[in-house]
């Protein structure tokens, strides 16, 4: 199976633009949590404690998973980590 490269880069082109359009208040609903984005970017379309719940969830909402990017949103005790001050 061989790939549309033009259609790839400007479909992953459109992501990153969207994603990167989403604020920080709106990330910050998720910390600490695994987020599906939807394929556009545009949204987040699925989130849950564990990425391997993530796939059934997005089923449930009618998306395709294979055309999701998964990412993990940094909780509050990432800045405790990063200065040492861990728990």
């Amino acid at each position: 199976m061989s790939i549309d490269m033009p259609t790839y880069l400007e479909t992953r082109r459109k992501f990153l633009a969207n994603r990167a359009a989403i604020s920080i208040d709106v990330l910050a609903r998720y910390a600490g949590q695994w987020v599906a984005w939807s394929p556009d970017g545009s949204r987040i379309a699925a989130s849950a404690s564990d990425p391997e719940m993530l796939d059934a969830l997005l089923r449930a909402c009618g998306e395709d998973p294979v055309q999701c990017v998964i990412e993990g949103i940094p909780g509050d005790d990432v800045n405790n980590e990063a200065d040492g001050s861990a728990a």
